[in-house]
């Protein structure tokens, strides 16, 4: 059916709801094409759009430093840091992990570091243990390994 003017409904103004819906990528793809090309028309509509992305909830959430953080692309792996705790690592990588440990103080690689620690620091209970077991199986090694 086809309608005249006047019966077409006019679209929704383009207000702060209808923003928020826009950066959360919620429109269909004629509002979305509506509200872009109203913002490449007006500069009012682009400081108002900023307003509203600085007051949403999530703002914060998708700097770059909070994607840096969340990702933790500046931590070490445990692998690095069990190599920082033995000091067999490249002077330069030891220097950063340090900085890294003691200066940023970042909460996930301190609790790793300490987890290790406590793993290098095992009671002489367990290596007396293994010592045991080694020599309760030694027997099957056979005579060459003895």
């Amino acid at each position: 059916m086809i309608h005249s003017e006047a019966e077409r409904t006019p679209p929704a103004p383009i207000d702060d709801e209808l923003l928020r819906a826009y950066l959360a990528d919620a429109l269909i793809a004629e509002d979305s094409a509506r509200v872009e090309k109203a913002l490449r028309d007006s500069a009012e509509l682009r400081a108002r759009l900023e307003e509203v992305r600085q007051g949403r909830q999530d703002a914060q959430l998708h700097t770059l430093g909070a994607i840096w953080h969340r990702s933790r692309l500046t931590c070490p792996t445990r692998q690095q840091l069990g190599s920082f705790l033995l000091d067999v690592l490249d002077p330069g990588l030891a220097d950063y992990i340090r900085f890294h440990i003691e200066v940023v103080e970042c909460p996930f690689c301190r609790a790793n570091l300490t987890d290790l620690e406590a793993q290098t620091q095992a009671p002489t209970g367990s290596k007396s243990r293994q010592r045991r077991i080694l020599q309760s199986s030694q027997h099957l090694l056979g005579e060459e390994k003895r």
